[in-house]
C-alpha cells in the first residue's frame, strides 16, 4: 500500500513539502518492490538515497528554524529527533553491510521509514508550518 500525499502531510513550506514528496516516492518504490518480491535490489538504492536526503533535508529544516527564530525548546527537540533518526539510519546501514538484503532487514527498513517519516511529518514538521503561519513569517524571504 503506497503512502498518499494528503493535506495531513503538508507543512506549508514548499521546499520542505517538495522534499517530503520526494521521500514518499522513494518509500513507495520500496513498498512496490516488496509487493513484487524484489525489494532486496531496492534496499541498496534506499540506503544510498537516505544518506544524501537526510543530510540535506535535516540541515535545511534546522537552518530554516534558526532563521525564523523558532522557539529554542522546540528547535532542540526537533534536532534531537533528527539525531535519533541519524542513529537509526547508521544502524540500518551497518546491518545492510553485514546482512546484505535479508528479508528481515527489508521489513525493518520499511517499518522504520514509513512509521518514522509519516509520524515525524505529522507531528514535528507540521509544527514548523503552524509557527510560520501564526507568526506571519514569509519563508520566501528566507529562501524557502
Amino acid at each position: 500500500m503506497d503512502i498518499k500525499w494528503t493535506e495531513d502531510l503538508t507543512v506549508g513550506v514548499d521546499s520542505i513539502d517538495d522534499q517530503h514528496k520526494e521521500m514518499i516516492a522513494i518509500i513507495n518504490n520500496l513498498l512496490q518492490a516488496i509487493n513484487r518480491g524484489d525489494a532486496r535490489d531496492e534496499i541498496e538504492k534506499v540506503i544510498a538515497f537516505l544518506k544524501k536526503y537526510v543530510e540535506a533535508h535535516f540541515l535545511m529544516e534546522e537552518t530554516l528554524m534558526l532563521r525564523i527564530k523558532y522557539p529554542k525548546d522546540k528547535f532542540l527537540e526537533h534536532e534531537r529527533k533528527h539525531t535519533q533518526f541519524w542513529e537509526t539510519y547508521n544502524e540500518l546501514a551497518a546491518t545492510f553491510k553485514k546482512e546484505h538484503r535479508s528479508p528481515i532487514l527489508v521489513n525493518t527498513i520499511k517499518n522504520v521509514l514509513v512509521g518514522w517519516f509519516v509520524n515525524h511529518i505529522c507531528q514535528t514538521d507540521k509544527a514548523i508550518g503552524v509557527f510560520i503561519k501564526k507568526e506571519g513569517k514569509d519563508t520566501k524571504a528566507y529562501g524557502y
